[in-house]
């Protein structure tokens, strides 16, 4: 399964990314570079580093039990694939929140480092994605989809009870399968900007990479607000969960 948070760059990065390691833990490799002939650059490879964290002691002392909190580092590592100086995006394992309020989550307070411009993480509108699925007239099927009325207040709908109609309206997330370039790509979003792949299950970095291109991209957004609209092909949608001919 390919799976990770997307983040976009402030603005395209000067150049492709570079192989890079220091003293401090830091180690970014690139272990992969395609270029198409549309100047599509797509890159893969891992990212590595030190992040901090908590590690509790217990410590006896006679018949009472004490606990003691310390802050250490751990090492992580995480893989990547991205194009951060075409559209400016990256997409990777995100394993670890920061501890400063303004910085973003790792590897991509790495990635700032390594890319020059600044990144973060961004929603995604999985509605619209279902939506461009159907407008493209392309062969997809629903799996899940859930909505959020209010904070108290989610549904999910799983297997024959996501609809293809609640679908086009799904504001958290919608796993389904869809046929593009020949391919049946099986996989899950969420709104928080999560990108789950199972099938195929494994993608060439290349193939990975035209795919969010051309697919997730156009569906990601740094509002954080982002409501979905009122889908004036829901009733079309209706009759095909349906069986009905429109």
């Amino acid at each position: 399964m390919i799976a990770g948070q997307l983040a976009l760059l402030a603005e395209p990065a000067a150049a492709p990314l570079e192989d890079h390691h220091d003293q401090t833990g830091r180690a970014l490799e690139v272990e992969e570079t395609q270029t198409y002939l549309d100047d599509l650059v797509i890159q893969s490879g891992l990212v590595a580093g030190e992040v901090p964290q908590e590690e509790e002691r217990v410590l006896l002392d006679g018949h009472e039990i004490e606990t003691e909190t310390r802050k250490v580092t751990r090492k992580v590592a995480s893989e990547w694939v991205a194009d951060v100086d075409g559209e400016g995006w990256i997409l990777a394992g995100r394993t670890h929140s920061s501890d400063l309020e303004h910085e973003p989550d790792w590897p991509f307070n790495d990635f700032s480092r390594f890319a020059g411009p600044e990144i973060a993480p961004v929603r995604l509108k999985p509605w619209e994605f279902v939506r461009n699925q159907r407008d493209a007239d392309r062969e997809w099927s629903v799996e899940m989809a859930t909505h959020e009325s209010n904070l108290d207040d989610v549904t999910i709908e799983w297997g024959h009870g996501a609809l293809k109609s609640k679908a086009v309206n799904a504001d958290v997330g919608v796993a389904l399968t869809t046929h593009w370039q020949g391919e049946f790509v099986r996989l899950v979003i969420y709104s928080s900007g999560y990108l789950a792949i199972w099938e195929p299950e494994e993608m060439k970095p290349e193939l990975l990479g035209r795919f969010i291109h051309e697919e997730i991209v156009p569906v990601a957004t740094f509002d954080d607000e982002a409501e979905v609209e009122e889908d004036e092909s829901a009733e079309q949608a209706t009759l095909e969960d349906s069986g009905a001919e429109a």
